[in-house]
This record gives structure tokens, sequence and C-alpha cells, in this order.
């Protein structure tokens, strides 16, 4: 079964709106989330470049092919940003725009003027390295506890290595099957895998941001913001747990109590700035001094 061309370009369009406009939405309830208005501001960016892909024949290649692809390349440099925002890393604006100016320019050198096949393997090369950088900030911050992060690397290493793998595959295709049926079935799985990617791609994405939020609100609830320890509520639970694997598996348990003796004093007297500043309380056992009790 094979899909009219401009039917697949208008229901990528419509899912890039969906995504787009899906993504801002979170981020507008939670403006903390400033990776989650990067990732949306792509799909915006990405919805333009394939309405001007939809536009060949009918517009000048310099807007249809040329300045399409500069902002599909943007689009995925504003995913990788955004994946550089979600870690707290900074923006690195000149490499915004490296792909799409490095595409311009290659596309007024004379030798690739006439070379559809370099030229769509050279567009290619500049999105997987965006998809593979993407890939690569998340597991930079691997040390994060998200379960949704390794999906997220695994799926963008795989997009980009497909869209690698694209142009020659294409370019081979020819010489391999003689049948124009399959390879238009070809190409229709093609495009259907770039779309199920991008939308897998923004789930994912979405997910990554909810669970971190999560583990924040728990991290507050359960973690002394002072010390780094667990309170009174995390051990109430893990005392709850223990004893519950206990009655299957019967085993000695002991709790430790440690205290500074007159700390509280040093609160009173000094105010509890200073108290918190000190030395003793920064160490794991300061939350159950009775200066911050």
């Amino acid at each position: 079964m094979t899909f009219d061309v401009h039917t697949l370009f208008l229901v990528t369009i419509y899912v890039e709106a969906i995504l787009g406009l899906l993504l801002l939405f979170v981020w507008a309830q939670n403006m903390a989330l400033r990776a989650v208005c990067w990732w949306g501001f792509a799909h915006m960016v990405r919805l333009v470049s394939i309405g001007l892909f939809s536009m060949y024949g009918a517009v000048p290649n310099l807007i249809s092919i040329d300045l399409a692809n500069a902002l599909l390349f943007t689009a995925f440099a504003v995913t990788w940003t955004g994946a550089r925002v979600f870690d707290g890393r900074p923006v690195e604006p000149v490499y915004l725009v490296t792909g799409a100016v490095v595409w311009l320019l290659i596309c007024r050198l004379p030798i690739l003027a006439e070379d559809l096949n370099l030229r769509a393997l050279i567009a290619s090369g500049i999105i997987t390295g965006y998809t593979w950088l993407t890939a690569y900030e998340f597991w930079r911050g691997r040390d994060e506890p998200l379960v949704s992060r390794w999906p997220a690397i695994i799926l963008l290493f795989t997009h980009g290595a497909l869209f690698l793998l694209r142009t020659p595959v294409v370019a081979l295709l020819p010489s391999l099957v003689s049948d124009s049926l399959f390879s238009s079935v070809w190409m229709t799985v093609l495009s259907f895998e770039a779309l199920l990617l991008t939308i897998s791609d923004a789930f994912i994405l979405l997910a990554m941001a909810k669970e971190r939020t999560e583990l924040r609100h728990r991290t507050a609830a359960m973690v002394d913001p002072l010390t780094g320890v667990a309170n009174r509520r995390s051990f109430l639970q893990d005392a709850a747990l223990i004893a519950k694997r206990h009655i299957g598996n019967p085993r000695p348990t002991a709790v430790l109590l440690i205290d500074l003796d007159h700390f509280k004093s040093i609160n009173d007297r000094f105010g509890h700035a200073v108290g918190d500043s000190s030395p003793f309380s920064q160490r794991p056992h300061a939350s159950r001094c009775g200066g911050r009790i």
C-alpha cells in the first residue's frame, strides 16, 4: 500500500502542530520546565519546514528545498539545546544555526548543485549529528535516576542511525530491485518511520520532564534540604517497609540514634542561620539535633 506524498506531508504537519502545542501547553502550566518549551518550539519550527517542503514545484527550490532544510536543521538543533537546558547546561546560540549556515553555504557550491544524492547525504548527516548530540546530552546526565532517560537515549540514537542510512539505502535500491512498487513501499516505510519516531520522541521527552518533577517533589518530601539525609517522614516509611519484610523473613534489626549535646543553644543564641552554617549542621546527624526540631 502506498500513500500520496501530499497526504504524508499533511499528516506530518498535523502531527507536528499537535505535538508542538502539547509541549508548549505543558510548559505554560509549569514554566520552570524550560526544556519542554524548547522541545515544543522545535516541533513548531519543524512544522514550518515541512510546510515549505510540501510546496516543492510551486515555489523556487531556494524556498522549498534550501530554506526548508535550513529550518529542519534548526529544529533539530533546538531539540538538542532543550536537552542541554534539561540538564542545566548553557545554551550555545552559535550551534543553533551552525547546521543551517553550513547547509546554505554548501548549496552554493557548484560541485554539489546537481548532485542530489550527495546533498541528501549531507543533510542526513547534519540531522544525525544533532540527534546523536541530543542522545549524548541525556547520556551525560545518566547519574540522575530517571528511568525514561534510557529509552530516550536509545530512541534518539536509533533515529539518527536510520536517518544516516536512509540516503545510501535509497541510492542503492534501484540497483537491488527493479520493482517500482517495492521502491514506493520502501519510501512509505521510511516516511512513517520518521513520523512514528518523532511522535515517540515527543512523548518520551515529556515523560522525562514529568518524571523529574515527581522525583523532585518526592525528594523534597523525604529529604532534609539542609543535610541531604532522610527526614522523619522517610524514616517512618522505611521503618514500615522493614517491619513488613521482617514479618516474612525475621532478622535482627537495629536503630542508631546520634545527637549533639546543647546544639539548641547555638540556634537560640545566634539564630538558625548560624546554626545551619555550622560545620556540625552539615553532618548527616544534624537533622535530629534539638535545634532543628
